[in-house]
């Protein structure tokens, strides 16, 4: 019989990470030489967000602890609250679990209460798809925070890897493997849409359009105006089917959540849904003729999914793009004119044929492999290695000398 070598723990805390992390999750759990502990929180154990824990139970999986988050607050302070216990949580359930790594992913603020967790219990982390930017988001401060707490590094892309690097972590523990998400669609059958269209009482032989919009956490009212900029932008297009998602757990959530509510009762064929899964998701995507939004799906999954973006506003900046993503300002006209431009055949052929930035081989085997064999002793010591020092190693051996104040 094998012995098990490694006890890894994966944490999730939306519908989101969890969607990317499932072939990894499953590969960690059919391997006999790894103990997986799935650790789930945050919008999983939400009603408010579709209590999207079931989906990982749905698919086999036990769950080893569970982080619960006061998430009705959507104010500043009540999220500072939120990161609190999610802090709390994860050291709890750190502390009794006692991995040798620990997964996360991605830049939710949930995921800076894991990594401070970790960081205390001594236990080693490992990002996933660090290295990245959303410059209109408090994710991109979160990301780079995450990025400096982990051990091991796996981004989505060779340039983000090299940013990981220029932030002063050692080259031999950043792997750029590509995104779990790609590989997932290029290996997995998608869903039948005429399946999940008439689950949402969609007529499968019209044409949708797939709609994400998340809070701009760093405006002034979180993205509330261009929504309803959206709305006056989807009023135009009337034939269109929409399929609107939940709004992630963030900072203003709620005047987010109840604009697209809105939003939908006012267009004529629209519907909202708390939670698609994965799965269902990825079916929409691929079956519609645009994705529209300000989500990271619209600039990962899409693309390989052969649609067109329309991406809205800032929250995305500082991204890769591939070809087929078309970005706009957050004006009626702006959101028109792009979706205009995504529906046109020429759009249309482009995105089909486009490549994304984001493609590796073998992304999941390979992570698996570095998890299981990277050296565990002295993983937690980290030494700051930045490109072009000035220091020179006489000055570290000697201290440095103060430097004379210029007049």
């Amino acid at each position: 019989m094998i012995e098990v070598g490694r006890h890894i723990a994966i944490i999730t805390t939306t519908r989101a990470d969890w969607g990317i992390l499932h072939p990894l999750a499953e590969a960690l759990r059919d391997d006999r030489q790894v103990k997986l502990s799935i650790i789930a929180g945050g919008a999983h154990l939400s009603n408010r967000h579709g209590m999207t824990i079931s989906e990982i139970e749905e698919a086999g999986f036990d769950i080893a602890a569970r982080v619960p988050m006061p998430l009705n607050d959507d104010s500043a302070q009540g999220m500072g609250y939120a990161l609190g216990s999610a802090c709390w949580g994860f050291a709890e359930a750190l502390g009794d679990l006692t991995p040798d790594l620990a997964i996360v992913l991605g830049d939710r603020f949930e995921i800076l209460g894991a990594a401070a967790a970790a960081l205390m219990a001594r236990v080693p982390l490992v990002h996933i798809h660090g290295g990245e930017a959303s410059e209109g988001q408090i994710d991109e401060q979160v990301r780079h925070a995450v990025t400096k707490m982990a051990h091991l590094h796996f981004p989505a892309a060779q340039a983000y890897a090299d940013r990981i690097i220029a932030m002063g972590e050692d080259p031999a523990r950043v792997f750029a493997v590509g995104s779990l998400a790609v590989e997932t669609i290029r290996n997995q059958t998608i869903a039948d849409w005429a399946l999940i269209a008439a689950e949402l009482g969609l007529d499968p032989a019209r044409d949708v359009l797939a709609v994400t919009y998340h809070p701009v956490t760093l405006a002034d009212d979180h993205g509330v105006a261009p929504v309803l900029a959206l709305g006056e932008a989807l009023a135009l297009f009337p034939e269109m089917q929409v399929v609107i998602t939940g709004v992630n757990a963030d900072p203003g959530s709620s005047a987010v959540a109840e604009s697209m509510h809105r939003l939908a009762e006012n267009h004529p064929a629209a519907v909202m849904v708390p939670s698609l899964g994965h799965r269902r998701y990825l079916s929409l995507v691929k079956a519609a003729k645009a994705v529209v939004g300000n989500s990271s799906s619209g600039i990962i999954e899409a693309p390989a999914l052969g649609t067109p973006t329309v991406n809205i506003g800032p929250r995305q900046d500082g991204r890769l793009r591939a070809a087929s993503v078309i970005d706009c300002a957050e004006t009626p006209n702006a959101i028109a004119g792009a979706l205009t431009q995504a529906l046109s055949p020429a759009s249309q052929s482009l995105a089909a044929r486009c490549e994304t930035p984001y493609g590796g081989e073998d992304t999941c085997r390979q992570m698996v492999t570095a998890l299981k064999t990277v050296p565990l002793d002295g993983l937690l010591i980290k030494k700051l290695r930045v490109a072009d020092d000035i220091r020179s190693e006489a000055d570290m051996d000697i201290g440095f000398k103060p430097l004379e104040l210029v007049r």
